[in-house]
Formats: structure tokens, C-alpha cells, sequence
């Protein structure tokens, strides 16, 4: 199961520097000193399962625990850019797992245009998120959604047109936890703890490149949308067989504003090739120290719509309820498709962070679905998961 995210960190800061207790922030982005700024959370959760497979709920429901801390440090000056993401995570004790999930630097070329280096975000489909969703689509899992792996990147961006073009030699690696690979944030190809069940295989030579542009359509009603495509092509090294694979994906993608209402729609197409022997219909992907089987072709499909309040509650803000649907078609003869479903919200009172979601799933492995939900799947049933998160964000 998925466990939630913890971001720690420790920092020391030096004397005579002026401070924003608002967001933690020292000195001016535009000097060329430059500014240093630190955020991160502090969260708790409680969550309540029902799975069709009751052995799939564990010995953790209807319970409320620390969940995750996070420490997330930024720099900005005229020219240049940095930021780091550090996560602890509690599984049984606090930091039972530790990750980096960002650590990159960046150059602004002009106003419109940056390259950056190093451990960072993978601009796929909608970008980095696919929606709204606390838990995310189920393409998060696939290992297309919230992905940082370590490489350079091109982005020109401006009221009009946004483009991207990655190279990325390696993926964000293995750190801290109790598993052989799936020690990470991302979700990446991996060797399985059980080489009898699952693959080894090492990603490499990614090439991910993104393009869309927005449309004002009537600008008073504040209705606008955006068009894009992005594409994902790269090596795959199948380490048991010595074999060559590929994966390439492409989707196409809209993004539609009018008012308070938005409406995410992408669909797409993954197709890997794996050089496995043993198993040559699907792959292992591991993330938060759980290794999973999804299978190497399928089509996928993210819908979302989500609804901004502009105006606070009392001291209620930023309310934004939400419904995420996601789907994978998988193409293989057997295979039982996978599906989550998702109906939440988010809100904060001052620094406290509240997100609630009431989660529905078919296949899948991070709610019931079973470590080859993705894979072969078990079950058309409905896998049901609510998910409550609150936490203190500075």
C-alpha cells in the first residue's frame, strides 16, 4: 500500500539576515544576493478501507497517525534558480524511509526561457500533476504522473505557448527504506524484491518532450482553454536477460477554464517492450517501498473536474472540491482493466491544510487491487478507501 509522504529537514540559518515570517523567506530574488526560502508541512491522516480482498486492508484502518513531514528549499536571484525536496516517511517509526525528491539548478535565459539540471520533475501530459487529488490518478502509478528524474531540461513558457524538452539519463534513484529497489518517491521501472514474480529493469535515456498553447476564448467570462501533446521515448535494460526494451508513451491533452469551474481531459497510449523471458506482458514499477506489476501496453484515459471558490468561508480558504476519474485499457487478451475514481476536497484554515477523499478502485495495486492489479487485475469490484489528510504548512 502506498503509505503517505514525510519531508524533513533541518536548517541553519546566519545572523543579520532579514527574515519573512509569512513564508520563511531571506533577502530580494532581485538582487544579485538573491533570495532563500524554505517551506515544507507537518501532516497527519486518518483513513478508512474497505477492499473486496479484506487480507489487502492490513493492520493500519480506521486509524490516525503522523503521517509525513516535508522540507522543500528554494533560491532565486536575476539569473539563477535552485530548489530541493526532501521526504521522511513513517511507516512504523518516523523516517523508516527517507527520499529526495528534488535537488536541481537552473539558468534563466530570458524571461520566457530556463534550463535546468539535475534531480527535477518530468513534463508529461498536464505537466507534473495530473489534477487535484491528494492520492492523484491512477497514471501516477503507472509511473507516468508526479515523476522526478535526473537530467536537463528546456522550458520556454509565456502567456500563449508552453514547451519542454527533457533529457534524462537516469531516473531518480533508490534511497532509504526497506525494500531492494522501490525505495524511492517516483514511480519507476525497478527490480522486484521476488525476481520470481516480478522484473529488473533499469530506465534509461529518456527523451520527454511536451508542447500546448491557450486559447482565450471570451476573455470577460474569464473562459479559456489549453491544447497540448506530450511524448516519452526511451531505453529500457532488462538486467536478467541482458536484453534491450523501449517505452513510448504520448498523450494528447485539454485544459478548459471558465469562471471558478475547470475541466481536465488527456488521453493516451504507453507501449513497452521489456526483453523479459519470464515476463514479457508486464513490468515491475516500485515506489514508497512497494514493488508492482503493470502491464507493458494499455491506452489511458484522466478526466477531472474541479471548482474554485474565490471567496474565503469566514476564515476558511482556498476551497476547491474536486472528482478525478482515471482509467488504464490494457491491451493484453485476460487482462482486467484497472480504474480509480475519486471525489474530494481541500480547504485551509490559516497554516492548517485540510484534503479529504473518498476513493473508489478496480485494479489497483495502491488501493486493494493487489501487487498485480495493474498487471492481470483480479477483480471488476470496487476497492474503497477514505482518505482524510490534515497538516500544518509553513
Amino acid at each position: 500500500m502506498k503509505r503517505s509522504l514525510l519531508f524533513l529537514g533541518i536548517l541553519s540559518l546566519t545572523a543579520g539576515a532579514q527574515v519573512s515570517a509569512a513564508d520563511l523567506s531571506w533577502g530580494d530574488p532581485t538582487l544579485d544576493s538573491g533570495q532563500f526560502k524554505v517551506s515544507g508541512a507537518v501532516r497527519s491522516r486518518y483513513l478508512h478501507k474497505d477492499y473486496v480482498v479484506g487480507a489487502n486492508e492490513g493492520s493500519q484502518n480506521d486509524d490516525w497517525r503522523l503521517t509525513d513531514i516535508k522540507l522543500v528549499l528554494g533560491y532565486e536571484n536575476p539569473n539563477w534558480i535552485a530548489g530541493a525536496d526532501a521526504r521522511c516517511y513513517q511507516y512504523d517509526r518516523l523516517c523508516d524511509a527517507i527520499f529526495l525528491k528534488k535537488a536541481w539548478v537552473g539558468y534563466k535565459l530570458s524571461d520566457q526561457q530556463r534550463v535546468t539540471a539535475g534531480l527535477q520533475p518530468v513534463d508529461f501530459g498536464f505537466g507534473e500533476f495530473w489534477g487535484s487529488s491528494y492520492y492523484e490518478t491512477l497514471l501516477n502509478t503507472v509511473g507516468l504522473e508526479d515523476i522526478d528524474n535526473l537530467g536537463i531540461k528546456y522550458k520556454f513558457a509565456d502567456d500563449k505557448y508552453n514547451l519542454t524538452l527533457g533529457f534524462y539519463p537516469t531516473d531518480g534513484g533508490n534511497y532509504k527504506g526497506t525494500s531492494k529497489d522501490s525505495s524511492r518517491y517516483s514511480g519507476n521501472f525497478v527490480e522486484a524484491d521476488d525476481l520470481t514474480t516480478g522484473t529488473n529493469i533499469e530506465e534509461k535515456n529518456m527523451w520527454i518532450a511536451r508542447a500546448s498553447r491557450k486559447f482565450e476564448l471570451d476573455k470577460a467570462q474569464k473562459f479559456s482553454t489549453e491544447l497540448g501533446g506530450s511524448v516519452w521515448y526511451s531505453d529500457l535494460e532488462n538486467k536478467r536477460t541482458d536484453e534491450d526494451g523501449h517505452r513510448k508513451s504520448w498523450n494528447v491533452f485539454a485544459q478548459t477554464q471558465y469562471q471558478a469551474w475547470q475541466w481536465m481531459f488527456l488521453a493516451g497510449k504507453q507501449d513497452v517492450t521489456n526483453g523479459d523471458n519470464l515476463l514479457p506482458n508486464s513490468s515491475t514499477i516500485g515506489a514508497f517501498d512497494y514493488p508492482y506489476q503493470v502491464a507493458n501496453k494499455g491506452k489511458y484515459l484522466v478526466n477531472e473536474i474541479n471548482y474554485t471558490f474565490a471567496q474565503p468561508f469566514h476564515k476558511i480558504e482556498n476551497i476547491k472540491p474536486y472528482i478525478s476519474h482515471s482509467r488504464f485499457f490494457k491491451d493484453e487478451d485476460g487482462y482486467k482493466d484497472s480504474e480509480r475514481l475519486i471525489a474530494g476536497v481541500y480547504f485551509n484554515y490559516k497554516a492548517i491544510g485540510i484534503q479529504g477523499e473518498y476513493i473508489m478502485s478496480k485494479n489497483d495495486p495502491m488501493v486493494g487491487g493487489g501487487a498485480n492489479g495493474l498487471a492481470q487485475g483480479s477483480s471488476n469490484d470496487w476497492d474503497k478507501l477514505f482518505y482524510l489528510s490534515i497538516g500544518y504548512y509553513f
